[in-house]
């Protein structure tokens, strides 16, 4: 009898645990059924363009079923909202999950619609001072007419900047046993801005309207489940490994140049000469002769060069780069340098320019350039212009030298006849490019404000005046590369 008793029990106790499990996946497959219905819903309402009735429903979907699906339709329908910061974080989380999950088309789809937006960013520092920290409290930032917009900031991002909509926000702080604390603070596009929370009065704890947190796909603290998301997590680290520089950003390199430059103009044109005059071998063994500065007289005649020492000297100025991030190892869009030079002169050259890291810290990258430069260097003598037509009398050339000792004009108190005599060295146009060697002192891959590096870099460059010369120059710069 006893035995049969047993036998008894041991059969209800095995049916009430069957039922309980069953009952529990019935429950469990009823709200990802739910869910489901939710999202198609909110796929439909996008589609109309009905933006914030869709945006509702794949919330309840995300908080009955959360999938990494959901998370990334939640955050394309906050950017069609206008909803910047909110769509950040959960493109955020939507990529966090997505290589979690191994999908890499939603990787990129999260990545580059995150790095859109991150220009666009307003942040908001919520600052809590050790003394006004109590057991328990929490602290949600989101737009002051959306409870549901109301996202929670761990204790580990209090104190630093985050990502907030644009707009009226509402920094919510509640905790058990104390009245609930709210502040609305304005936010614009790109701004930042901060605000203190004070001591909590004691009050009846957490007001019953506050939304539960978004869940997540991923583990939770205990365990498999859904994570208090959207932002990072106390004692979560993410992204893991740390924060990455990544591509599909706005990349913006400055530096200040210091360096040497070598002129090998030979030959340039100078008004100061105008006024020389040269001979010319004409038809039939005659002679004619030419005035530097008049092409009138002698049609082909008188357009005249200065020639130059090659002259060394000291630069100073700035390099720019304004491009776009390929990848993370990968940059590519425009150059520009500027300076002034000792002796007197200057530089401008730009144009497009990609660069790549190679290895660790090191950069390498080439530049093609176009523009000019000009520095005053020592007048050696002259070259004058002979027409075509009598260029077979005189060896086919078409200039003739000029000594030094026939050129007119003078370079201040001295003539250049008298040799000694600078002046500026000025070709036109050039073209050439150059080479960049970078190395990063210090890396600053942080998702906060202004990710980017360090950079001291060397930039030996070579220039090439077609008729006029070249320009060589080894530009060391210092600056930042913000990507």
């Amino acid at each position: 009898m006893a035995t049969t008793k047993m036998r008894l029990g041991a059969l209800t106790a095995a049916l009430v645990a069957i039922n309980a499990a069953w009952s529990g996946d019935a429950r469990a497959q009823d709200k990802s059924a739910q869910a489901a219905l939710l999202a198609r819903d909110a796929d439909d309402l996008m589609a109309q363009g009905k933006t914030n009735e869709a945006c509702d429903k794949y919330y309840d979907s995300q908080v009955l079923d959360p999938r990494g699906s959901t998370v990334l339709s939640l955050a394309l329908c906050r950017e069609k909202q206008g909803r910047i910061g909110s769509a950040y974080v959960l493109f955020d989380e939507a990529e966090r999950v997505a290589n979690e999950e191994k999908r890499s088309d939603r990787v990129n789809t999260a990545k580059s619609h995150k790095n859109a937006l991150y220009l666009k960013l307003a942040r908001l520092t919520v600052n809590v001072a050790p003394d006004v920290v109590v057991p328990g409290m929490e602290i949600r930032v989101g737009v002051a007419s959306d409870p549901r917009g109301l996202n929670v900031i761990p204790q580990s991002e209090w104190n630093k900047p985050v990502p907030v909509d644009v707009g009226d926000v509402k920094v919510v702080v509640t905790a058990p046993g104390k009245a609930t604390w709210e502040q609305a603070i304005s936010v614009k596009s790109g701004s930042k801005g901060a605000i203190s929370v004070p001591a909590l009065q004691a009050g009846s704890g957490p007001p019953p309207t506050l939304q539960p947190p978004l869940p997540t796909p991923g583990p939770g603290p205990t365990g498999p489940g859904p994570a208090p998301g959207p932002y990072p997590q106390p004692g979560k680290p993410r992204p893991p490994g740390g924060y990455k520089h990544e591509g599909g950003r706005v990349v913006i390199d400055a530096q200040a140049l210091v360096g040497a430059h070598l002129s090998l103009i030979s030959q340039a044109p100078l008004a100061e000469i105008n006024g020389t005059q040269y001979i010319y071998k004409g038809t039939e063994q005659s002679e004619v002769l030419a005035s530097c500065g008049n092409t009138v007289a002698v049609p082909g005649a008188g357009d005249c060069d200065a020639k130059y020492n090659p002259q060394f000297g000291f630069l100073g100025g700035a390099q720019l780069f304004l491009g776009y991030a390929i990848n993370d190892k990968i940059q590519f869009g425009g150059r520009f340098f500027g300076g002034a030079h000792f002796p007197v002169g200057f530089m401008v050259l730009g144009g497009p320019s990609i660069s790549f890291q190679v290895a660790g810290p090191l950069w390498l990258g080439v530049s093609a350039l176009v523009g000019t430069t000009q520095i005053e260097a020592t007048v050696t003598g002259g070259k004058g212009s002979i027409p075509e037509a009598n260029r077979p009398d005189n060896a086919d050339e078409s200039q003739i030298d000029i000594p030094l000792e026939d050129l007119a004009g003078r370079s201040g108190d001295k003539a250049f006849n008298e040799g000694g005599g600078v002046a500026p060295s000025f070709a036109g146009f050039e073209v050439g490019g150059t080479f960049e060697i970078s190395i990063v002192l210090v890396d600053n891959p942080t998702d906060d404000a202004g990710p980017g590096a360090l950079l001291l870099s060397a930039w030996p460059t070579g220039m090439w005046a077609p008729q006029h010369g070249a320009m060589i120059a080894l530009p060391i710069g210092l600056g930042y590369r913000f990507y």
